[in-house]
């Protein structure tokens, strides 16, 4: 195992673990801890709330698998296929929040 496949598989891990705490709903402190002082929350109601953490979950499980990928298969083709998956995720849960959201 060379330490890029280490560092995939770290990541990996830590992807898959925080996607759960947001699937179960403990995910608002980790939020909390990364949003700062001067970040102004948006009011959510609990179900709104729900739902974003459950995209985020999502997010963070798509981006795990990704990151197992690269572990197993380390190429230059799959680090161009990640990046693709890693952006188009993110525009996804992105389009998601803001139609969840209304903005």
């Amino acid at each position: 195992m060379t330490s890029a496949s280490g560092l995939d598989w770290f990541l990996a891990i830590l992807c898959l673990v925080l996607s759960v705490f947001f699937f179960i709903g403990k995910g608002q402190a980790i939020l909390d801890a990364f949003s700062g002082k001067n970040y102004k929350k948006k009011k959510m109601n609990p179900e709104q709330n729900r739902k974003y953490q459950t995209a985020t979950g999502i997010f963070l499980l798509i981006l795990g698998v990704d990151e197992i990928f690269m572990a197993l298969i380390p190429s230059t083709t799959m680090g161009l296929i990640s990046i693709f998956v890693s952006i188009a995720a993110l525009v996804g849960m992105i389009i998601y929040i803001r139609k969840m959201l209304g903005d």
